[in-house]
């Protein structure tokens, strides 16, 4: 792992995020890194625009009439808005099922004006607050199609989740039966990659989407469109995801992951991205993303405008006062160390 990200105190380093990048092609060539790309760690929700590509091929999503807005939602670690609670009710309605079937769990949305709502009317938050309620819903759906039991659609032997690595081992050129499963926040497996692994599985999927002949064609189209067409259901209102995807109008596709985990494909020249900071601070994930786009040459001056924000993060204090920032530090080619100043 190396330095990625610095936070400063005045014009002093105060922490350190270490961390690692790849960036291949489709043919998983690394073109691009910082660290190592065999450093294995779990895919997380950075996997959820992978997870529901079987659904797709299957023909289920048609089957189930879903939309690209629903298919957004399902690729979502989304905020608890009002809009997303009723894109996933939606979905729920349509199968005869309520949010009872989700087995996503509850927690406090992450959208602060719905917390607050919350908390005003004496609520508690439902499923449907879940970020990964979408995610689930979808594979209520794919059960149904498959005539499958829904009780159970999170157990690793269910035909959805023995599809579903299936498809993760495709796309990242490993056996399925080869990859360490372990238990993702919401209770459905997750897999441990390298990290060169995770960006194949996104270089792969903006390259099919491009490729009409390719079997993975309509799928990968399809989660691509409904990302960057509905990029508020990916995440929500000001949230990193949306904005990105909201900028840069069709150039690419990008997904968080619990523990600081970030993936992107990138669709000028099927490239595929995972970014990792090995504390699992998410803080430190976006001026490292932002700074590895304008290092890739991918955004212009326009979308870089509306992402500064998210570059050189501004940290304040209590009193609102302006005393520092988080920063990326892996484009200097200097050991940093905490005390240190930094500008």
């Amino acid at each position: 792992m190396v330095p990625l990200a610095a936070v400063t105190r005045n014009k002093y380093v105060e922490s350190i995020h270490y961390g690692c990048i790849c960036v291949v092609d489709s043919s998983g060539e690394i073109i691009y890194q910082k660290g190592d790309a065999d450093t294995r760690f779990f895919f997380r929700s950075a996997a959820k625009p992978i997870q529901v590509l079987p659904f797709i091929k299957s023909g289920g999503a048609g089957a189930m009439d879903y939309s690209l807005r629903e298919i957004a939602i399902a690729c979502a670690s989304h905020t608890g808005e009002e809009r997303h609670q009723k894109t996933v009710l939606g979905v729920l309605d349509r199968l005869g099922l309520d949010e009872s079937s989700l087995h996503c769990g509850t927690m406090i949305p992450y959208n602060e004006d719905e917390h607050k709502r919350l908390i005003k009317e004496g609520h508690d938050p439902s499923p449907l607050h879940a970020s990964c309620s979408g995610k689930h819903a979808a594979m209520l759906a794919y059960s149904k199609y498959l005539g499958c039991d829904i009780s159970n659609y999170e157990d690793t032997d269910h035909p959805v989740q023995k599809e579903i690595i299936k498809t993760i081992g495709y796309f990242t050129d490993e056996k399925p039966d080869e990859i360490p499963v372990g238990t993702d926040g919401c209770g459905l497996p997750i897999f441990l990659l390298p990290a060169r692994k995770m960006a194949l599985s996104y270089a792969r999927l903006v390259r099919y989407a491009q490729e009409p002949d390719n079997p993975y064609h309509e799928p990968c189209k399809t989660v691509f469109e409904a990302m960057t067409t509905y990029p508020e259901m990916v995440a929500g209102s000001r949230e990193f995801c949306t904005e990105l995807m909201s900028a840069t109008k069709g150039k690419l596709i990008g997904k968080i992951g619990a523990e600081a985990v970030y993936c992107l494909g990138i669709k000028k020249g099927s490239l595929g991205v995972c970014v990792k900071i090995a504390d699992g601070g998410e803080r430190a994930v976006y001026p490292v993303v932002i700074q590895l786009l304008l290092e890739l040459g991918i955004l212009d001056k326009e979308e870089y405008e509306k992402l500064e924000h998210w570059h050189n993060v501004r940290l304040m204090n209590n009193l609102k006062e302006h005393i520092g920032y988080i920063i990326p530090v892996f484009q200097h080619d200097k050991p940093f160390s905490l005390g240190m100043p930094i500008f």
